[in-house]
C-alpha cells in the first residue's frame, strides 16, 4: 500500500469519528420519542437494507467463510452499540462518549490475544491512566452507577470489533463485510425489539430526522469508510483517530444539548484521551509491520 492510501484511510477514520461525535447527540434526541431498542432496530435495519442494495450483484458469489467473518463482526457490534444505547438512557452524552471512547486502550491487549503481539510498558502505563480517569470521570457521583458501567462495557466490545474486522477484511471485499455485520445486527434486533419495545405514543419530527442521520450517516456511512480504512490500516492506528469521536461528542453536547463541562469531566476526559495518545504513539510508527502480520495472521 502506498503512503497516499494510508493518509486517505486515516482521513476516512477521521470523518467517521466527527460522525459518530455527532451521533451521540442524534440518539439522544431520537430517545424523546423511541426506545434504546427501537433504536437499534431502526438503526441496523435501515442500515443493513443500504448495505445489501450495494452488494445485490455479488450476492450469488459470497462464500460461507466470508459470511461467518462477517456475522462474528455483526455479533460484537450489536452488542457493543446494544449497551452503548442503553447506557445513554443512564448517563450524560459526555460520559457515554468518553467512556465507549476508553475501548481504544484495550485494543493492543486484544491483538496480543489474536496476533501475538505483547503490549509495552508505555501501554501499560496508558492503561492505568485511563482507568484512573475513567474514575476521576465519575466522581462527581461518588459511585460508579449502571450507565457508567455499561458504557465501559461497550468499550471493551467495539475494541473486539476493531480487532476482529481487522482479522476478516484483509483478504474480504469490504461492502460485503458490511452487508454482512449490518445484516446480523439487523437480525439480532427483531427479537430484542419484540420483546423489550413498546409503541411510542408520539414521535416527533426532530426524533424522525435524528434516526434518518443514525442510519444514513451514523452507521452505513460511518462503517462503510471504517470497513474500507481496515483495509489498509491496523486497528490500532484506526483506533486513536476513532477515538476522538469522545471530543467532538463533548464539543456537540455543548453547544446543541447544553451540557454542562464540570471540573472532572475535563480533567477525566483529558487523562482517558491522554492515555489513549499514549498508546498508540508507537503502534504508529509501525503500521506496515502490523499490517502484514494482519494479512499472515487472517484466517481464511
Amino acid at each position: 500500500m502506498t503512503i497516499m492510501n494510508e493518509r486517505k484511510a486515516y482521513f476516512y477514520c477521521l470523518i467517521v469519528a466527527v460522525i459518530w461525535g455527532l451521533g451521540f447527540i442524534a440518539v439522544d434526541e431520537a430517545l424523546v420519542s423511541f426506545s434504546c431498542f427501537d433504536i437499534l432496530f431502526i438503526r441496523f435495519v435501515g442500515s443493513a437494507a443500504l448495505a445489501w442494495l450495494l452488494i445485490i450483484k455479488k450476492v450469488k458469489k459470497i462464500h460461507m467463510r466470508t459470511v461467518k467473518k462477517g456475522m462474528m463482526n455483526g455479533v460484537l457490534l450489536f452488542i457493543a452499540y446494544a449497551l452503548q444505547t442503553y447506557a445513554q438512557t443512564l448517563t450524560s452524552v459526555s460520559n457515554n462518549a468518553f467512556l465507549s471512547a476508553s475501548g481504544v486502550v484495550m485494543v493492543p491487549y486484544l491483538c496480543y490475544l489474536v496476533f501475538k503481539k505483547k503490549p509495552s510498558k508505555r501501554q501499560i502505563l496508558s492503561s492505568c491512566l485511563c482507568l484512573i480517569g475513567i474514575g476521576v470521570l465519575t466522581t462527581s457521583k461518588m459511585s460508579f452507577e449502571l450507565g457508567d458501567f455499561l458504557a465501559f462495557s461497550c468499550a471493551i466490545f467495539f475494541a473486539a470489533h476493531l480487532v476482529s474486522l481487522q482479522y476478516t477484511c484483509v483478504l474480504e471485499d469490504s461492502q460485503v463485510i458490511n452487508a454482512l455485520q449490518l445484516g446480523t445486527c439487523a437480525c439480532l434486533s427483531i427479537p430484542c425489539t419484540l420483546l423489550f419495545s413498546k409503541v411510542p405514543s408520539a414521535i416527533s419530527l426532530n426524533s424522525i430526522l435524528s434516526c434518518i442521520y443514525i442510519v444514513v450517516f451514523a452507521t452505513f456511512l460511518c462503517f462503510f469508510l471504517q470497513t474500507k480504512a481496515q483495509q489498509v490500516a491496523s486497528a490500532s492506528s484506526c483506533s486513536v483517530i476513532l477515538s476522538t469521536e469522545s471530543l467532538f461528542a463533548v464539543i456537540f453536547s455543548v453547544i446543541l444539548l447544553k451540557e454542562t463541562i464540570h471540573m472532572n469531566l475535563l480533567i477525566g476526559g483529558l487523562m482517558i484521551l491522554i492515555s489513549v495518545i499514549l498508546v498508540q504513539t508507537s503502534s504508529l510508527k509501525n503500521v506496515s509491520s502490523e499490517k502484514t502480520r494482519y494479512k499472515h495472521k487472517a484466517y481464511r
